[in-house]
């Protein structure tokens, strides 16, 4: 009697194993469907008949389903996977629909005055609630089905935002500041969620959409437009952060700098007063979320750069296109100062000195120069700007020989380089060397004295800090240099000749001391050369110089007196040089025996 008693107890935790099994099995696949579920059960039951009859092999046969049901789940789950691409097209494709579908019903309803301006704005707002609740429905419920979910909340969020911005740019319901703050509780609520459900599409949606939208709506890239696309870059920083999301960054920031940016043109042709500071203010915005975004992401420091290199470009603009003279410095004075701020910060603050990225302080150092260049531009006449930008120049090299600062001599460089150009087509032109005028006066005398000391102070404080330790071995650099210092000392010659008298005798002085004070410099060259080979090079580079000048220009030129005075002059300092540099020669040579 007893053994049929086990047998009815064994098939009864036979059956339990075998119930667990399968429940273990759904489990493990939420995607399985009936279908899938149903071959699995029935290969079950003969197992828990079978300890019956085999009474020694009854424990491990109960184990046996168990570890066998989710094999058959691998192939299923891999053709769901790829299922569910359309699915996920389809899901964003209808949620874009969607937000152009409410965005133009609020804009026809405005064109053919349906109902009232508040029902409008009701509508919208409940719709949006609805997408919202039924994207937290969907995610609660049925956790496959995340892409639908993402959808419907990115598709409600945004739709909210613009009836925000419904509510504020075209009825009025609410004045500028309530809806913009209005406009942000709404875009943080987006994010915020973004954040939670840990969906970087959802946050790229409501900031991309709305940012893509709004302008729809408000009809013009006015100040009202820059400020909500502004709040979203703002709202999507502390996710941005949180994250790393590289993705949000770009969706945030292109977004703000693009609407400042045509802001900046339609100001053009719709001035308003509150314009530029907007534009401004996300210029700055723009600037200290890039720095942050570099401090606490380094892995995402490219798209930081990406987006301070961008950040105060319509700032750049706006002010000298939209401001007088004088407001306009200011703000480009503003923002080198910001950006030489964040500089040394990160430079020369032992608590900030690892917080940002080597590059990326580079970054702002360059955008620091050039917000410095353009205040200058915008500050002074177009026949003062090479004056100024070779003043920056000598400035900055300086400060560069002072800091030991590589990258600051960079700045150094192109600020000479610019400004020798600029010199060239104003201050001192190339014609007021080659013939008889009225001369170029006093710009014309500081703008080669300036030429002449940065063409020596530059490449000297670069060998002097050891960052341009290629230099005394590159050729274009130095020939560059030395060509802007024969140039500069010739300008800055004839024009303090011209200035004592505005004669042709005037005139031909200047060539004549253009051609001795070549000569000194090729000796000064040589005499420092002797140990130097690439100022022996030099010197000798600029003696032939100085007499290809002397038989080619000055033969054809002079005349007379002068003449003779320049040929006299020039053969009796060569032969001087030549004499002391055989004795210093030779004194090198004795203490070598």
């Amino acid at each position: 009697m007893s053994q049929p008693h086990q047998g009815d107890t064994l098939q009864l935790v036979a059956g339990e194993l075998t119930a667990i099994g399968q429940r273990l099995s759904y489990l493990g696949s939420v995607l399985q469907t009936e279908a899938v579920t149903r071959p699995q059960a029935a290969p079950a039951q003969p197992q828990a008949e079978q300890p019956a009859a085999v009474g020694a092999e009854q424990p491990p046969t109960p184990a046996e389903p168990v570890q066998a049901a989710p094999q058959p789940v691998a192939e299923p789950r891999r053709r769901i996977r790829a299922n569910l691409e359309p699915s996920q097209v389809l899901a964003w494709v209808g949620g874009g629909v969607t937000l152009l579908g409410v965005v133009f019903l609020l804009v026809l309803a405005v064109q053919q005055d349906w109902i009232g301006p508040a029902a409008r704005i009701a509508g919208g707002a409940a719709l949006a609630a609805l997408l919202i609740a039924a994207g937290w429905w969907v995610h609660r419920k049925a956790a496959e089905q995340r892409v639908a979910s993402i959808s419907l909340a990115t598709t409600g969020f945004a739709a909210l935002f613009l009836d925000v911005v419904a509510a504020t740019a075209l009825y009025g319901f609410l004045p500028a500041p309530a809806g913009l703050g209005l406009g942000l509780v709404v875009a943080i609520g987006g994010l915020a969620l973004a954040d939670r459900w840990q969906a970087q599409p959802l946050a790229v949606g409501v900031v991309l959409g709305s940012a893509i939208c709004a302008p729809m709506i408000t009809q013009g890239a006015d100040a009202l437009l820059i400020g909500f696309v502004v709040l979203l870059q703002v709202a999507a920083a502390p996710v941005q952060v949180r994250r790393g999301w590289g993705g949000l960054a770009l969706a945030a920031g292109i977004p703000s700098v693009l609407a400042a940016l045509i802001g900046a043109f339609w100001g053009l042709a719709y001035p308003n007063p509150v314009l530029v500071p907007t534009i401004l203010a996300a210029a700055v915005l723009g600037v200290i979320i890039a720095a942050v975004t570099a401090g606490f992401r380094p892995a995402a420091e490219r798209t930081a750069i990406g987006l301070l290199v961008a950040a105060p470009t319509p700032s750049f603009l706006a002010g000298p296109m939209l401001l007088e003279r004088a407001e306009a410095t200011a703000t480009g004075v503003g923002m080198a100062l910001l950006l030489a701020a964040i500089w040394a910060v990160g430079r020369y603050l032992p608590a900030f000195a690892d917080w940002l990225p080597g590059r990326f302080l580079a970054a702002v150092g360059a955008m620091a120069v050039v917000a410095t260049g353009q205040a200058t531009i915008t500050a002074l006449d177009a026949s003062s700007w090479a004056t100024g930008l070779l003043c920056e120049a000598l400035l900055l090299t300086v400060a560069g020989h002072l800091l030991r600062r590589g990258g600051i001599l960079l700045g150094a460089g192109c600020y000479a380089v610019f400004g020798f150009f600029l010199a060239l087509g104003n201050e001192v032109p190339l014609g007021a060397l080659l013939w008889f005028d009225e001369g170029t006066g006093v710009a014309g005398l500081i703008a080669g004295l300036l030429i002449t000391v940065v063409a020596v102070a530059l490449p000297t404080a670069g060998v002097r800090i050891g960052k341009v330790g290629s230099l005394p071995a590159s050729l274009p650099l130095w020939a560059s240099a030395a060509l802007a210092l024969l140039y500069g000392t010739a300008s800055a010659t004839m024009a303090a000749c011209l200035l004592v008298g505005e004669s042709r005798g005037a005139f031909l002085t200047g060539h004549i001391l253009i051609t001795l004070c070549w000569v000194v410099f090729a000796i000064a060259l040589l005499l420092r050369g002797v140990q130097v080979r690439h100022l022996r090079i030099g010197g000798l580079v600029l003696t032939a110089v100085s007499l290809a000048k002397l038989l080619l220009f000055d033969l054809a030129t002079l005349d007379g007196f002068a003449r003779v005075i320049a040929f006299l002059c020039a053969g009796l300092i060569l032969l001087a040089a030549g004499v002391g540099y055989a004795k210093l020669l030779t004194r090198q040579a004795e203490p070598s025996a």
